[in-house]
């Protein structure tokens, strides 16, 4: 009868080690692929933070002064006052 019951035991364990080994094993390559996908997310936020950086700063060229002035020049033809113009009369 011990002999029974030691071999149903000897099962039991022999199936428990098995659903944990295959358990661990998941967890293992779940946690690799996070990993992994936490690093290319944290690149991709830094792209985006640079981007959203060099943007600001491209907006902030657009509402300055020397923006303003060098359209005026350049679409409207504007020049400031007592600015004197030189017109190359080869082109």
């Amino acid at each position: 009868m011990t002999s029974g019951f030691g071999i149903i035991y000897a099962i039991v364990v022999i199936t428990m080690l098995t659903v944990f080994a295959v358990g661990m094993t998941t967890t293992f390559s779940d946690t690799r692929e996070l990993t992994s996908k936490k690093s290319e997310l944290e690149e991709e936020i830094e792209n985006e933070e640079k981007k959203n950086s060099e943007l600001s700063m491209e907006g902030d060229y657009y509402k300055s002064d020397e923006y303003y002035e060098k359209i005026a020049r350049e679409k409207l033809g504007l020049v400031m006052p007592n600015e004197i113009i030189f017109i190359d009369q080869n082109k």
